[in-house]
């Protein structure tokens, strides 16, 4: 005989109230432990920001050497600890190297490389005689542009008018400058460029082809004799699509007569 049949109707009532009451309880309380682990989950959120905010400003900041210095001889007479050389206190290291930083960093970088270049360009012009100059009316000229360094080489420091053979007597000029360009990790792009004077020559049908020709030469002449890797060298031929100055004279023809040496800087 079971316990139901024994209390009869009303013991069945009672059992069921039990349930029922065990069964909210049990519920109400499964809703309280979801409802009280939320906050941990903001928490944890707000505790990372935190350290993370700590992290970057840590990494920012500029740290005074002599004051490190200064502390760390503090503490070690306090404590009585064995006394470090100077050069054993290491400085923190930012590992977040700030925008403006980084800028700043490629500036100099291209500044450097220029004024190396100009200073080896100054040789060559030495060498060149004939009053060879380095400047935007020179035989070369060297400046500073948004991507790295432009190396202009006029027309008279590498080829004869109407050829893309460089000449025996030039070819110490480019050498030194491979010297210089290959301690670099820049991208090398040769760009030839001519005057408005029309051409039609069995080899050289157009100004198109002329100075495609003379960019192509010297990219051979930087990995044969240069060695520089090909894989950092480029070629293109302009015409007198760019000139530096208008074509209205044989002085200006003579400066747009040029192969430009364009050293594309890696942002580090």
């Amino acid at each position: 005989m079971s316990l139901t049949q024994i209390l009869g109707k009303r013991g069945r009532f009672e059992i069921g109230s039990i349930k029922l009451i065990l069964g909210r309880r049990m519920k109400n309380k499964h809703e309280d432990q979801e409802k009280g682990g939320k906050w941990l989950t903001t928490f944890n959120d707000m505790v990372t920001l935190l350290l993370t905010f700590l992290v970057l400003v840590l990494s920012l900041s500029v740290i005074d050497r002599s004051k490190l210095e200064q502390a760390s001889c503090a503490m070690n007479a306090v404590f009585d600890m064995p006394k470090i050389k100077k050069e054993d206190v290491k400085i923190f290291t930012p590992f977040v190297v700030p925008i403006r930083s980084k800028i700043r960093m490629f500036e100099d970088k291209k500044s450097e490389l220029a004024e190396r270049i100009n200073k080896a360009a100054e040789t060559i012009a030495k060498a060149t005689g004939d009053g060879a100059s380095v400047g935007p009316e020179g035989i070369m000229n060297i400046k500073v542009i948004k991507e790295g360094v432009s190396v202009t080489l006029g027309e008279k420091l590498l080829f004869k008018t109407g050829m893309a053979e460089i000449e025996e007597k030039n070819r110490p000029a480019l050498k030194s400058l491979c010297s210089i360009f290959q301690k670099t990790d820049s991208r090398i792009r040769i760009e030839g460029h001519t005057d408005d004077v029309p051409i039609n020559t069995p080899e050289f049908p157009s100004n198109w082809e002329l100075s495609t020709a003379r960019a192509v030469n010297v990219v051979k002449y930087f990995i044969s004799e240069g060695g520089i890797l090909p894989e950092r060298l480029s070629a293109a031929g302009y015409a007198d699509s760019k000139p530096l100055f208008p074509n209205v004279s044989d002085l200006n023809r003579d400066i747009n007569r040029r192969v430009e040496v364009i050293l594309a800087l890696k942002k580090e």
